[in-house]
C-alpha cells in the first residue's frame, strides 16, 4: 500500500507490467519499474491520455500558430534521439511501441520548452525560485529545499507529474516533478538524496539556445542516475556545455550551491555564503564581470525577500516552516510587490505552475498548485515508498 501523509492511500488509476500510475490530489505519479525501455513503454501504456493533452495544448498550439513546422519538429526530435545516451533512446523506443506515436510526435513534445526558447516562443526571462536551509539555519541540521517552478499559465492546463524511476541496469532510482511527456529532469532527487532543480538563465547568460550541442535535459538526466555525491555531480556538470543558458540549483543533505550555467560562456559556481542559499534567475557570482541586473519576473525583489524570511527564521527552518515562507505571495492584492516570492496567478511575466518542497534526509517530497483554477494543497510524498528496496 502507498499512502501519502495524511494517511490516504493513493488511487491506483493504471497498470502496466511492473509500471503503476498512481493519483493523489490531482498529481499524477507514474512509478516505473525495469529495463530502460521496460520503463519506457509503462510510461507510454498509463500516461498516453495525459500526453496527449501536452500535445494538443502545447505543440498543436505551436504549429497553428507558426511557430512549429513539420520539418522544424522532425529536426528537433532526431537532435535529441541521435544524441541520447542508449539509456534515454531505449526509453523512447518503449515509448513508442506502447504509443504507437512517432519518434517525432514524442521527441517534439518532449523537447518543446528548448525548442520554444530557440524560436523565441516563449518568454526568454521567465522566473522560478528556490531556497536552501542546513546546518544552523534550519532546527535539526538536516536540508529543507522550497523550489517554485514559475512558468507559462497554459501548463496547467493538464497534470503535473511525479515520475519515480526504479531502473534495474544499475542507475540510481529517482523522482523528478515534470509534465506529460517532458522528461527533463526539471526538479529531482536521487536515491543517494542528491538534488537538483533548473532555472531558465537566458536573461543575464543570453538567449541563444545552440542545436549543434545535445539538449541538456537528456545530459542532465543521466547524471543524475549516475551520480551520488554533491562533488562529483559539480564535476560531471562542469563538463558540459550546456545547449542554453540555464542556472542549475544542486544540493545534498549537507551543502548546496548554485551553478550558473550561458550557453556561450561556460559555467561558474556560486558557493553559499553560510548555511542558507536563494537562486532566482539573476547571474550572481562576480565573476561574471557584469552587472547584476533585475529581470521581468522580478528576481531581484524574489531574491531579497526569501534572504529576508530565511533570516527571520534563521534556526526554525524544517519542512513546514519551508512551505509556511513559499507560500507568502510575491504580489499583494493591490499588486505591489510583498514578501514572498510565489505568484499563484500572472501579475508580470508568468505564474506558479508548482510548488515542491524536500526533506533530502527523510527522502520527502511536498507538492503544492498554487493557481486558484487548479488548486492542490501541499500534499506529502514519501519516495521511500515508491522506490523498491
Amino acid at each position: 500500500m502507498v499512502v501519502d501523509g495524511s494517511k490516504r492511500e493513493f488511487e491506483i488509476i493504471s497498470e502496466e507490467g511492473k509500471g503503476r500510475l498512481f493519483e493523489t490530489a490531482g498529481f499524477l505519479i507514474p512509478v516505473l519499474s525495469g529495463s530502460n525501455w521496460e520503463m519506457g513503454y509503462q510510461y507510454g501504456s498509463i500516461m498516453e491520455e495525459s500526453m496527449q493533452k501536452a500535445y494538443d495544448v502545447l505543440v498543436e498550439y505551436a504549429y497553428k500558430s507558426g511557430y512549429l513546422s513539420d520539418e522544424d519538429a522532425k529536426l528537433w526530435a532526431e537532435r535529441a534521439f541521435s544524441t541520447f545516451s542508449n539509456r534515454n533512446r531505449k526509453f523512447y523506443e518503449g515509448l513508442m511501441e506502447s504509443t504507437g506515436w512517432s519518434l517525432v510526435k514524442i521527441g517534439i513534445l518532449d523537447q518543446v520548452i528548448e525548442y520554444g526558447l530557440y524560436t523565441k516562443g516563449l518568454h526568454a526571462s521567465i522566473g522560478c525560485t528556490s531556497i536552501f536551509s542546513w546546518e544552523t539555519s534550519s532546527n535539526d541540521d538536516n536540508m529543507y529545499i522550497g523550489r517554485n517552478m514559475d512558468w507559462v499559465s497554459s501548463f496547467n492546463k493538464f497534470p503535473q507529474v511525479l515520475m519515480v524511476t526504479n531502473p534495474d541496469d544499475g542507475s540510481y532510482r529517482s523522482a523528478s516533478v515534470t509534465w506529460p511527456g517532458m522528461f527533463a529532469p526539471y526538479t529531482i532527487l536521487n536515491e543517494h538524496g542528491l538534488y537538483l532543480d533548473v532555472h531558465d538563465g537566458a536573461s543575464m547568460g543570453g538567449s541563444v539556445v545552440i542545436k549543434d550541442r545535445p539538449p541538456i535535459a537528456g545530459g542532465l538526466f543521466d547524471i543524475m542516475s549516475e551520480t551520488s555525491t554533491l562533488k562529483a555531480l559539480i564535476q560531471r556538470i562542469q563538463g558540459v556545455n550546456t545547449s542554453t543558458s540555464i542556472i542549475l540549483n544542486l544540493a545534498d543533505k549537507s551543502n548546496a550551491v548554485s551553478m550558473e550555467c550561458s550557453s556561450l560562456a561556460g559555467n561558474r559556481i556560486r558557493y553559499p555564503e553560510g548555511d542558507s542559499l536563494v537562486s532566482v534567475n539573476t547571474f550572481l557570482n562576480p565573476d561574471w564581470g557584469i552587472h547584476i541586473r533585475n529581470t521581468v519576473s522580478h528576481s531581484l525583489e524574489r531574491l531579497s525577500n526569501m534572504n529576508d524570511r530565511l533570516a527571520e527564521n534563521r534556526g526554525k527552518i524544517d519542512a513546514e516552516k519551508t512551505r509556511e515562507l513559499m507560500d507568502i505571495p510575491l504580489f499583494e492584492e493591490d499588486g505591489t510587490i510583498g514578501r514572498g516570492c510565489t505568484k499563484p496567478t500572472k501579475v508580470d511575466v508568468d505564474q506558479t505552475t508548482h510548488q515542491i518542497v524536500t526533506d533530502i534526509t527523510r527522502r520527502e517530497f511536498w507538492l503544492k498548485i498554487p493557481n486558484p483554477d487548479s488548486f492542490a494543497d501541499w500534499t506529502h510524498i514519501n519516495l521511500k515508498e515508491l522506490w523498491e528496496k
